[in-house]
């Protein structure tokens, strides 16, 4: 039924312009005629459903929570950016790399807001809502990649799934948000199902359209195509250079040096000494032993012309930075922390932590979380309940790592002393690599909370065996 009425409202668009064609002696349609058939092209007219599954979502975040309501309104507001953006693909030829951010503006800034509003509703008990649409949105941004723009949507439309389980999970048993999340999956699958119809290998453009960026300035309401920016003024010009001396004026302070003395003093040969005094035996100082006191050079002559010895600056200290904790994106960053025993981080399992100069702090992290690297930290602790990926720790001293329950891969890399405490039951199968460090421990913890500790070798021996040379652990024995 739905392609019935497409195709009925195809013929009646047809049959008006026909009409209008008649009624103007056959001749040609008007220019704003054309411009209309444009919207009746299936690459227009197809986005339609999509349109339709955006209403639906936001009929069913009516009766939700607020802020869903508010996201569900700027997810429509995304669809609506998209379809100007189609109209313009229609009308127009490919646009330029330098005018695409122009004409992909409006999308974008709607995509963008999605993000920050999520951001700024980090504390909401529906932040999980917030998030399946802000992971799942990046993929309109199909726009901008070719040729395989399925293969994106897939994975951005993918990452949404995590937080829409957390949704069906958590609201189990309230009314209303198993429908919105169903919506949100149906109108993300209508998109793909869309651009797979009529833009496989990215935007399908007209080639016989006009100026991308001058048909979007029509399409979004902005009349003529925005100018360029004036270019930036001329800094004033630099002041005149003083005029040249006058000729035959010499430069002061530039005296002719009296080579020519120089040279007649050297052409004398043995004459020249002729001009020495001759020093008699009542000068000379072994001859004449009273002649001895006059000649000793005190220590008060010596430093007469010598300057006092500046006293050596200290190396001034680098500027004590604030402390830092916050998330950026999925990051987290912990930096310049000191003294503090109780920093706590409730992790989700797309996200990293960055802990940076750290000193005698311990940061707990709870749930499961990506990865944590620790770097230039001294007399720190981390305590993690689950990692899915690896533990780098970097340029650290006196460091100590409690794994709750597991953790792939720890790397220890130029750190000296590095305990690390892993649960018997869920850590063995941990693998640790280390590399230009020292005095690392690691700690098997048993249910009873005892531990067995064990080193890892800092020493080793490596000797030329058959034609190779072997390395193995070196044993001090005695």
């Amino acid at each position: 039924m739905a392609d019935l009425a497409d195709l009925v409202s195809r013929l009646e668009a047809v049959t008006v312009r026909l009409e209008k064609c008649a009624a103007g002696g056959g001749g040609k349609a008007s220019a704003a005629d054309d411009d209309d058939d444009f919207d009746t092209v299936e690459a227009i007219t197809e986005f339609k459903a999509v349109m339709d599954k955006a209403d639906e979502v936001l009929k069913a975040s009516e009766n939700l929570p607020n802020d869903v309501h508010e996201i569900s309104k700027l997810l429509k507001v995304v669809c609506e950016k998209n379809k100007e953006f189609l109209r313009v693909s229609v009308r127009a030829k490919a646009c330029l790399p330098a005018d695409a951010p122009v004409v992909m503006k409006p999308m974008n800034d709607a995509i963008t807001q999605i993000g920050e509003y999520r951001d700024k509703n980090r504390a909401s008990r529906q932040f999980n809502h917030l998030s399946a649409v802000s992971e799942a949105i990046p993929a309109f941004g199909w726009v901008c990649v070719a040729p395989r723009p399925l293969d994106y949507m897939a994975e951005m439309i993918g990452a949404s799934d995590f937080y829409i389980n957390r949704i069906l999970k958590d609201f189990k048993d309230t009314p209303g948000h198993k429908e919105w999340c169903q919506k949100i999956k149906q109108m993300f699958s209508t998109l793909k199902e869309y651009v797979a119809n009529n833009h496989k290998k990215g935007v399908t453009w007209n080639p016989n359209g006009g100026d991308a960026k001058e048909v979007a300035a029509k399409i979004y309401g902005g009349g003529a195509a925005p100018k360029a920016p004036a270019a930036p003024r001329a800094p004033p010009s630099a002041p005149a250079p003083p005029p040249p001396p006058p000729a035959g004026a010499k430069p002061k302070g530039a005296a002719a040096p009296a080579t020519s003395n120089l040279f007649a003093e050297i052409n004398k040969g043995a004459d020249i000494t002729k001009g020495l005094k001759k020093v008699t035996d009542a000068q000379k100082t072994h001859k004449n032993p009273e002649l001895r006191g006059s000649s000793v050079v005190t220590e008060a002559a010596l430093n007469k012309n010598k300057k006092a010895a500046a006293p050596a600056k200290k190396a001034a200290e680098p500027a004590k930075k604030p402390p830092k904790l916050q998330l950026v994106g999925k990051k987290w960053s912990c930096e310049y922390q000191s003294g503090v025993q109780d920093i706590v981080i409730d992790a989700q399992v797309t996200q990293s932590l960055y802990v940076f100069k750290c000193d005698n702090s311990v940061i707990t992290v709870k749930g499961k979380i990506n990865s944590i690297t620790l770097d230039n930290c001294k007399k720190c602790g981390i305590i993690v309940d689950s990692l899915v990926a690896s533990m780098d720790i970097v340029n650290s001293q006196s460091v100590k790592l409690q794994v709750n329950d597991k953790a792939p891969i720890v790397n220890i890399d130029k750190t000296d002393g590095c305990q690390v405490f892993v649960q018997k039951a869920t850590g063995l199968d941990t693998e640790f690599v280390t590399a230009k460090s020292s005095e690392v421990n690691i700690c098997l913890v048993e249910e009873n909370g005892e531990y067995a500790e064990s080193f890892v070798a800092e020493q080793f021996l490596t000797k030329y065996v058959d034609g190779k040379f072997v390395t193995e652990l070196y044993e001090v024995v005695g």
